[in-house]
């Protein structure tokens, strides 16, 4: 049931669209509308310069890569922050003790 509807689409989308081969190689271009509710997926958001509309939508797998990869930079801001106030506390000892054998 799910399969003849989704052929249906294709079908309907497809027929919109004129295919040229030249070659090995085959192209297309797709009308783009852009208006205010359209939407365009995350690929095509990411690798066109054609984007269709003002949101964007994820599928289940784009969206967990890009949670990882957000707590992957957060856990390394965290790290690299820790490492400045080391460093930062570091320094401020070694002026510190510069400055007493300065006095001294």
């Amino acid at each position: 049931m799910e399969s003849k509807s989704f052929k249906k689409f294709l079908e309907e989308k497809s027929a919109k669209i004129k295919v040229e081969r030249q070659g090995q190689r085959i192209s297309w271009d797709e009308e783009v509308k852009r208006d205010k509710y359209s939407f365009t997926g995350f690929l095509e958001f990411a690798y066109s310069n054609k984007t269709s509309g003002d949101y964007i939508y994820l599928d289940r797998s784009t969206a967990f890569d890009i949670l990882d990869r957000i707590n992957w930079m957060d856990r390394k801001i965290k790290s690299l922050s820790m490492r400045i106030r080391i460093l930062f506390l570091l320094l401020m000892v070694s002026l510190i003790a510069a400055a007493w054998g300065w006095l001294a």
